[in-house]
């Protein structure tokens, strides 16, 4: 009897541990977005007259700088659809990675973002939140509940309303608790 209680002991705690989700991103990745953001966020606002009509999509990331629990970056592929003829503006924030403070990945976070807001005259508020999870030194997953707030603009890159570019804030909450302060950026494919 003790045996079989030994072995269902073990394999409780061995079930408890998980490994974490390997990044999706590279070192160059993180390189090379941090210089895309840096070119976009030098772009001009796109005038009312100039805007896109219809439905757009944008193409893009975000990248913010995390504190408190997480310290570090996180980088995560953003789609934002502005629908310039209602004004609203929805979307996703997936295959989110956890960047460690020497810029390396160290890994996916498991869930994703829903993105929603208005667009106005070019001008963009939304907010990105949803359920992350994060896989912890000691191999425990972790939930944390996600809350940004989106503002930004609607800019032109080679054409008229052809990119976006904006500042990203909030928290996590949970069994993690961080601070996110960051950007967002996408363009027209």
């Amino acid at each position: 009897m003790i045996r079989s209680t030994t072995t269902v002991s073990v394999l409780a705690i061995l079930a408890a541990c998980s490994s974490p989700n390997p990044p999706t991103i590279s070192a160059a990745d993180v390189g090379r977005s941090l210089d895309e953001a840096r070119d976009l966020s030098t772009r001009p606002f796109t005038d009312t007259a100039d805007l896109p009509t219809g439905l757009v999509t944008y193409t893009g990331e975000i990248g913010a700088d995390v504190s408190g629990d997480l310290n570090g970056s996180i980088q995560g592929d953003m789609i934002m659809h502005v629908q310039f003829t209602d004004n609203t503006v929805d979307g996703s924030v997936r295959d989110i990675n956890l960047i460690d403070p020497d810029g390396r990945p160290n890994q996916r976070l498991g869930g994703q973002l829903a993105i929603d807001g208005v667009e106005n005259s070019g001008r963009i508020d939304a907010f990105a939140s949803g359920d992350l999870t994060v896989v912890d030194d000691a191999g425990m997953t972790r939930d944390t509940n996600v809350l940004l707030t989106m503002g930004g603009d609607v800019v032109d890159n080679y054409g008229a309303g052809d990119a976006v570019f904006g500042s990203v804030q909030g928290d996590g909450v949970g069994d993690l608790n961080f601070d996110v302060d960051g950007v967002f950026f996408g363009t027209v494919d």
